[in-house]
């Protein structure tokens, strides 16, 4: 018997021609789909390939920054340690400073950047070069005053020597993380820029500024404080024949006095005294003031008031208090002579 005789469709029977696709259209798919995913890929690696790069560029561009100030800082140290012997110790002191600023500022220009794994090796020898310089220049300063000071101290001549075998080992270490970083443009495919000579150890070595130190006229301690100038309210307004000041009728005269440090160490409480004596009692008023601190190649100004009458010969008689280890004291003292004229 014939079901097609029926003239009804079997619930029985389903649409199975999915399950039975054409071949060429399932390969079909699996091609895009593989493709696609290939695509996914190559564009990853490209993207992280972009970024390595620019990672790479930017550290070079840092270290490039970071060298270039060392390099400046090396070529100011060199010409004052060459200068040892004549350099005056505040200059020396103020450039140490300004170069051990520079130097710890390409320091940390380069232990905050990001560091691609190519330039591991280059960055760990610029570092071991940033921080053995550092130390070395501040082992320098100190022991180079200190022989300076005191030509037979021993230890600070070794501690010179110290300084310069750290100087040293930072050079090599920067020689070397130069020749390290200049090889990643083969390796990476990147520009790298040259890079600055920065040598620190002086070409005389430890024995030349050792005697540089010991013979130096101006690095060893120096004190000496002196008056300045002087000034009236109100202003003189001739001298007499012997160099006498004459002042216009006033019975307040305003006296500013001008203290400076001559020497290249900090002065501390010292004073400075202003006595105006007369010729008519033999005796006047006197004042003390205090100058707390006067730093190396400072000034400072003090004013006092005294009371005065005219066609009085007056002498103003100023003197500053000897500082520790101060030798010249001649222009400590200072007295200027003065009348003032009657009233009109």
């Amino acid at each position: 018997m014939s079901f097609g005789s029926w003239g009804f469709k079997s619930p029985l029977a389903h649409d199975v021609s999915y399950i039975f696709s054409p071949p060429r259209r399932r390969r079909r798919g699996v091609w895009l789909l593989a493709v696609f995913s290939v695509a996914v890929v190559v564009i990853v690696l490209v993207t992280s390939l972009r970024s390595e790069r620019r990672l790479l560029a930017a550290y070079i561009d840092t270290a490039q920054e970071s060298a270039t100030g060392a390099s400046t800082a090396a070529d100011e140290f060199l010409d004052v340690a060459e200068r040892v012997v004549t350099v005056d110790r505040q200059e020396f002191v103020t450039t140490m400073s300004r170069i051990r600023s520079s130097v710890g500022a390409s320091g940390t220009l380069v232990s905050g950047a990001e560091v691609p794994a190519e330039a591991l090796p280059g960055h760990a020898r610029l570092e071991l070069a940033l921080t053995s310089w550092l130390r070395g220049l501040d082992l320098f300063e100190g022991a180079v005053l200190a022989v300076a000071d005191d030509p037979t101290d021993e230890v600070a001549a070794a501690v010179v020597a110290g300084a310069l075998v750290e100087l040293s080992v930072g050079d090599r270490a920067y020689e070397a993380s130069v020749i390290e970083l200049a090889a990643l443009e083969g390796e990476a495919d990147v520009e790298v820029p040259s890079y600055p000579v920065a040598v620190f150890a002086p070409t005389a070595g430890a024995p030349g500024v050792l005697e540089a130190a010991r013979t130096a006229t101006g690095l060893a301690v120096r004190t000496d404080v002196a008056v300045a100038t002087v000034s009236f309210e109100p202003r003189a307004l001739d001298e007499t024949e012997a160099g006498v000041d004459i002042l216009p009728f006033t019975d307040r005269l305003i006296v500013n006095i001008t203290v400076t440090n001559q020497g290249n160490q900090s002065a501390t409480a010292f004073d400075l005294r202003a006595a105006l004596l007369s010729d008519r009692t033999g005796t006047g008023s006197s004042e003390t003031e205090t100058v707390e601190r006067l730093a190396a190649a400072e000034s400072t100004s003090l004013e006092f008031v005294f009371e005065v009458v005219p066609l009085v010969n007056y002498e103003l008689v100023i003197n500053l208090d000897p500082v520790p280890g101060e030798f010249d004291t001649e222009n400590n003292v200072l007295i200027v002579p003065f009348v003032v004229n009657e009233a009109r």
